[in-house]
């Protein structure tokens, strides 16, 4: 009776068992991008029963209603899914990085990671993606060591300024080459994140002179999307909104406490008051403006970003389209673009390929003037500056002008400066980059490459009289084009091959880039009327002096590289580059640019092949020369110039010509860079911990700068070739994952950089040159270029404080009385003069940072990107003009020098020498910003499935929420410079960063 028991038992579980067996439907995706996988392994676990999934993803199991599925894909993680009864299963697999030995990018071509010997640094796309900008460029902040990425302005098409470790020309620029699909001297504004297939950063000569000239101060590449063979179409469609705000405004006085400050500061030195008592009170009581609040308004942006992707047996294509609008937040300011980026790829047969990369871009662009200086002048300066006693209009409509006993008499109404003036910047640019890749035989290949860019910009211009309620005769109107086109052709050969563990690839090329651009300007003034604006410049009555130009360099280039690999484990990278530039004298047009690297992976070794704690372990070493040819044509020739007026018949002034005052230089050459680079590469647990680290020196030598030539020479300078600048540094790049489960990732990234920037040589016998003033008249020789310092040196007085009432005879020997501004007397001798100026500030930082957190439970993802900049100084020109003595608007005036208030460092009402050149206009830029929060949320497969989508996924993000700096201005990281580094630490209260809120959805059909 009981063996029948337990055979009636064994008899219905296996009953049971059976029973339970159903078939299981699916398809799998790839988590990245939501593309399906054909070819996935699915077993049922435990079992020798499996299948694969179909052309489009899509698969079939009997498997038992608890059992589970196995699914392994070359390339992604394995995964197991518990059945619990399921009949249809949405999987998405993720990639494994550690496992696919990634191809990159060099330059020229691709090489697998493992052997790269440079300092090359991959950004990771998918994360770019996931951040709702709509430059590139701006994207770029805190992923990349070696990289520091500033915003001059936060206006809606601000340029970016991107330096490659760190500061290496005065003249011949500092940015790095962008290369986009090949395409030599891009601009990374013109590409949207969504479309970037992958972007690279060279960083050491090894990695950069294959560009020769052109790589001194590293460089971008950026490939494209093209699409997938055998993939049926599919359809994106990007899209958000963003609010923005004004992220800090000038701290300033009130109408009322401004009227009070100024009868205060007038009766102090024996003048009438300007404002009565019931004026006061009516300021107090809300009268007057807020200029800042006047100018200010809540920006927005739209953007929609559209992609239709697949391809055949022989054919792979991916077309693009994106649409941006911005209304910025100063009033006036806007920018919209329309873009159109198609690709396609092509085999036409078995060896040979057709490739089609273009790119066409409309732009519309309404910016701010920045200047802070006359009527076309800064509406930011002058809402710091213009009297809030006023309001915006007159009772005549007419606006506020300044003067009338208050406000200083050098800034217009900054609501005018901001909405009257009409700026219409028209952009079209366009890209034409066709190749054929031919196989000519196994491992060999060769592939021409041609490219044509064409930049077509408008600029227009017209002033009514308004801004200054002035007449006919002050309306003004200008129209600017300008035409850049660059050929480009490149002819490449590459040969792969094998001999037993020995690896070779060589490359070979040729290329020749020719560069064309022109550009004419129109003005007149003295219209009848408004209504034409710069329609038409006839109607002028007094036109303006014409001016055109027109000019062409090119530059002829050949190229050789060997990459060497034995046995994976020793590596050999040399290379080779001679080219030839015409903008340099005759007999210097070509020059040759060499470069060498190693590499040991020492974790293939049999000592550590086994380990389970070291994945990846890596040495290399790499030198290397590049140059910089970032010059105008004809520097180096004798060049006439127009403006001198001469009497032809008379009685009619005539424009003519004559000799420029800058001399020629038959020597002018190239500036040439060496660079040194150790490296590092370190990953273990799994790749749950990854560590790149590379120290650097590079010593840029015979530097484009202006020599003073003497009177009697007949020239005032000449463009010579001397001095020495050197950079030196350290990168840090550290990648923790603590946690990674199938529910829960979390991926922390931490970048560090510290780079050292020194001048060590000037024109012969000089050890200083000064560069200009600080903006402002009365601030001349503020910046300066000196050896044993960093570039963006700012000199000036050394601020002590106020002189106070105990110290009234000292102070009185240096010609001034208590309450007065303290300078320190260097040399003693008992005056305050140019003797006593030293070195009060650099704009570069001693070193940057960013630490990169993303965290993903199910279908949430957070990501939190903090950076920061420790070490900068900024020369703060908006404070100085705020805190004059007379017509002052900030609030710290309110704690100025009386003999009651003898605690402070504000000057007192009688004070002179007020606003010169010291530190006391000198703060710390350093700061800590939370740059990005974005939170978004990944739509179950089956909802996706049920509004008929292929995936979709909702986020909201904050920008800016919050910076933690000392730096009393708009924004510790816009500055004036317009991307020049030597007066980069000037702010000229530019246009301020802004809080972004956004909120934005991806679909995928």
């Amino acid at each position: 009776m009981y063996r029948l028991i337990i055979c009636l038992s064994l008899l219905l579980s296996t009953i049971s068992i059976a029973s339970a067996q159903q078939i299981v439907n699916g398809s799998i995706v790839s988590k990245s991008d939501a593309q399906p996988l054909p070819g996935v392994s699915i077993v049922v676990k435990g079992t020798n029963n499996g299948t694969t999934t179909d052309f489009d993803g899509n698969f079939s199991i009997n498997a038992p209603s608890d059992g589970v599925l196995v699914f392994s894909y070359i390339g992604f993680l394995s995964q197991e899914v518990n059945i619990n009864g399921e009949s249809n299963l949405q999987i998405s697999m993720e990639e494994d990085v550690a496992k696919l030995d990634e191809v990159v990018v060099v330059g020229y071509g691709t090489q697998k990671k493992s052997d790269i010997t440079g300092a090359v640094a991959s950004v990771k796309v998918d994360e770019l993606q996931s951040i709702p900008l709509a430059r590139a460029d701006e994207v770029l902040q805190g992923q990349v060591a070696g990289v520091q990425v500033n915003n001059n302005d936060a206006s809606p098409n601000a340029s970016v300024s991107i330096r490659i470790r760190g500061v290496s020309s005065i003249n011949g620029g500092s940015d790095p080459l962008i290369i986009i699909d090949g395409v030599q001297g891009a601009n990374m504004g013109d590409v949207h994140p969504n479309d970037i297939k992958s972007m690279e950063v060279l960083k050491d000569a090894s990695a950069t002179a294959i560009y020769g000239s052109r790589g001194a101060s590293g460089v971008i590449l950026i490939t494209t999307k093209t699409g997938a063979k055998e993939r049926k179409p599919t359809l994106t469609y990007n899209t958000y909104v963003t609010i923005h705000e004004v992220r800090q405004k000038l701290d300033l006085l009130s109408p009322g406490e401004y009227a009070r400050y100024i009868n205060e500061n007038r009766l102090t030195r024996s003048l009438p008051t300007v404002f009565s008592d019931e004026e006061i009170a009516g300021f107090d009581a809300g009268g007057g403006t807020d200029w800042q609040d006047a100018i200010f308004r809540t920006g927005t942006t739209y953007n929609h970003h559209v992609n239709i992707s697949g391809g055949t047996e022989n054919t792979a294509y991916s077309i693009s389209g994106d649409f941006l609008q911005t209304d910025g937040i100063v009033l006036g300011s806007q920018f919209k673009r329309f873009s159109v980026r198609p690709n396609i790829s092509i085999d036409l047969n078995e060896n040979l390929k057709f490739t089609l990369n273009s790119f066409i871009n409309l732009s519309k662009d309404n910016p701010i003037i920045l200047d802070a200086r006359g009527p076309e002048g800064s509406p930011m300066f002058a809402a710091a500056r213009f009297s809030p006693t006023k309001s915006i209009f007159n009772e005549d409509g007419t606006y506020t002008q300044p003067g009338g006993g208050a406000g200083p008499n050098d800034e217009f109404n900054p609501v005018a400066l901001a909405v009257e003036p009409i700026r219409d910047n028209y952009s079209n640019r366009l890209i034409l980059n066709p190749s054929v890749q031919y196989q000519l035989a196994k491992g060999l290949t060769a592939t021409i490459t041609g490219s044509y860019q064409l930049i077509d910009d408008e600029e227009n211009f017209y002033l009514n009289e308004r801004v200054i309620n002035g007449d006919e005769d002050d309306r003004t109107a200008s129209i600017a084009n300008s035409k850049f086109t660059t050929f480009q052709n490149t002819n490449l050969l590459t040969y792969e091959f094998d001999l037993g563990k020995h690896e070779f690839k060589l490359t070979g090329l040729y290329e020749q880039q020719k560069i064309k651009s022109n550009s004419n300007f129109s003005s007149a003034r003295g219209f009848l009327t408004n209504a034409v604006t710069y329609n038409d410049l006839s109607l002028g009555s007094t036109p303006g002096i014409p001016f055109s130009f027109r000019e062409e360099q090119s530059l002829e280039s050949f190229m050789g590289r060997l990459n060497y690999a034995f046995d994976g484990k020793y590596l050999l990278t040399i290379t080779g580059r001679s080219d030839a530039a015409s903008v340099f004298a005759e007999n210097n047009k070509r020059a040759f640019f060499p470069s060498v690297a190693v590499g040991w992976n020492i974790s293939k070794e049999n000592f550590l092949a086994d380990s389970k704690t070291i994945d990846n372990l890596k040495l290399k070493a790499s030198y290397g020369e590049v140059g910089n040819a970032a010059i105008g044509p004809y520097q180096s020739l004798a060049q006439l110039v127009t403006g001198s007026n001469f009497s032809f018949d008379g009685d009619r002034l005539n424009n003519g010509i004559n000799l420029s005052t800058q001399a020629p230089n038959p020597d002018l050459k190239w500036e040439t860079t060496e660079q040194w680079n150790l490296g590092l590469e370190l990953s273990m647990f799994n790749n749950r911990v990854a560590l790149t680290a590379d120290y650097y020196q590079k010593n840029t030598t015979d530097l484009l700068l202006q020599r003073a030539l003497l009177q009697a020479s007949g020239f005032q300078t000449q463009l010579v070739n001397a001095g020495e600048v050197e950079n030196k540094g350290i990168e840090l790049l550290l990648n923790v994952s603590p946690v990674r489960n199938d529910n829960f990732q979390w991926n922390s990234t931490l970048v560090f950089t510290k780079n050292e920037n020194e001048v060590l040589s000037l024109n012969s016998g000089e050890t200083e040159i000064p560069l200009g003033g600080a903006g402002l008249p009365g601030l001349s020789d503020s910046v300066w270029l000196q050896v044993g310092e960093p570039i963006g040196l700012i000199r000036g007085f050394e601020y002590d404080g106020v002189w106070k009432s105990d110290e009234a005879i000292l102070a009185a020997a240096y010609g001034v009385a208590p309450g007065s501004p303290k300078y320190v007397d260097q040399n003693n001798d008992g005056q305050i003069n140019d003797q006593d100026i030293v070195n009060i500030a650099n704009a570069l930082p001693d070193f940057t940072y960013s630490i990169n957190n993303t965290f993903k439970y199910k279908n949430l993802d957070l990501n939190v990107l903090i950076i920061g900049v420790q070490g900068n100084d900024l020369y703060n020109i908006a404070r100085l003009r705020t805190e004059e003595r007379d017509n002052g608007t900030a609030r710290s005036l309110l704690n100025v020098w009386t003999p009651q208030n003898e605690d402070t460092d504000v000057p007192g009402h009688n004070a002179l020498g007020n606003l010169r050149n010291s530190d006391r206009w000198v703060e710390d830029g350093s700061y800590l910003r939370i740059k990005n929060i974005i939170l978004g949320y990944n739509f179950p497969q089956k909802v996706a499935n049920a509004i008929g989508v292929s995936s979709a996924r909702i986020y909201a993000s904050g920008t800016n929420l919050f910076t933690f700096t000392d730096y009393s201005g708009f924004d510790p990281e816009s500055n004036s410079s317009g991307g020049s580094d030597t007066f980069a630490g000037i702010d000229l209260a530019s246009f301020p960063s802004q809080k972004r809120y956004t909120l934005g959805l991806d679909i995928k059909f």
